[in-house]
């Protein structure tokens, strides 16, 4: 039997949120990431913050929930989010559907708020230049493991 290691690590600055997820995707991971958005948001009070979500270490594996992710993003911009950065790696599986999902919500708003990059300095570099802090706080980590099972082959008949 095999297993595979997820995880969700975040921190938070005044600000901002910095996401790294890695492994694949994992429900509870999801569940732990959405309480913790909801209480920075509340924080926030309807002010403007910023994101980085570094995918690197992620298997993208979500083409059925496209929808989701992209009704979970304007979601974010009706509360507060104004600039988010998406790193990932020139290998990540599923990269041309986020590059897609990106490009979507870009033309959909006047101001241009996600950007993908390979560079975690350019990121930061693009928080501080709109002003935001990047003095992040002690990382806040949830993990889960997922089983795969072997499967038996079945008998010939």
């Amino acid at each position: 039997m095999n297993s595979f290691l997820s995880s969700l690590e975040l921190r938070r600055s005044e600000n901002a949120l910095y996401v790294r997820f890695s492994g694949v995707h994992d429900d509870y991971l999801t569940a732990r990431y959405a309480e913790a958005l909801e209480q920075f948001c509340q924080a926030m009070q309807g002010k403007a913050w910023a994101r980085i979500v570094d995918l690197r270490q992620w298997s993208v594996t979500a083409a059925q929930s496209q929808q989701l992710m992209v009704a979970l993003l304007k979601q974010d911009l009706t509360r507060g989010l104004t600039l988010e950065y998406v790193l990932w790696s020139a290998d990540v599986m599923g990269r041309w559907q986020i590059e897609r999902t990106l490009k979507s919500l870009n033309v959909e708003n006047t101001d241009e708020v996600f950007h993908p990059t390979e560079d975690e300095n350019e990121a930061l570099a693009g928080l501080m230049e709109q002003g935001f802090s990047v003095n992040f706080g002690a990382a806040t980590r949830y993990e889960s493991r997922c089983w795969k099972v072997p499967q038996t082959p079945e008998p010939k008949s």
